[in-house]
């Protein structure tokens, strides 16, 4: 690829490239990715929507928070069952309320340690508009009980 038909102007993520220059040298060029400029606003506003239907799946009870934080972190069903140690047809039963809703805890916690989140977490989910997400602090404090967590939402000092 030449250096002329590699640069694109995107400041927000620069990538180093190795291309040909115009002296028919190999060196290295600075330059913004093609799929951030013209792709990334278009990925967050699809994952943001499929945030809010599974959101609202969740409410009426159609899916679990099993089934909702697994695709909302990106995780692939064999990886999450092998960090909870469940088979892959116990672990898409878990996807439906009625079998989340005979998980043990202790198999909970599993679940939510795989998430990175606490286990209330799993019962609840903390919303905040976009415009003030900037303006919040959410913090979880682990305690002696690994099944308790303190939450405190804190507004950021400016």
């Amino acid at each position: 690829m030449k250096e002329k038909d590699l640069y694109v102007d995107f400041k927000s993520q620069q990538s180093v490239y190795y291309v040909e220059k115009p002296d028919e040298s190999y060196g290295p060029v600075v330059s913004g990715s093609f799929l951030s400029k013209y792709y990334l606003d278009d990925f967050y506003e699809k994952m943001n929507k499929q945030e809010q239907v599974l959101r609202e799946k969740l409410k009426v009870g159609e899916i679990s928070p099993v089934y909702y934080y697994c695709i909302v972190r990106e995780f692939g069903e064999g990886d999450l069952a092998s960090r909870v140690g469940v088979s892959l047809r116990k672990l898409r039963k878990h996807y439906k309320m009625e079998n989340f809703t005979k998980i043990k805890l202790s198999l909970l916690k599993k679940y939510a340690d795989a998430f990175d989140i606490p286990v209330a977490n799993m019962f609840q989910l903390f919303m905040a508009r976009l415009e003030n997400r900037d303006k919040l602090n959410i913090e979880h404090g682990e305690t002696a009980n690994p099944y308790f967590v303190i939450s405190k939402i804190e507004a950021k000092q400016e």
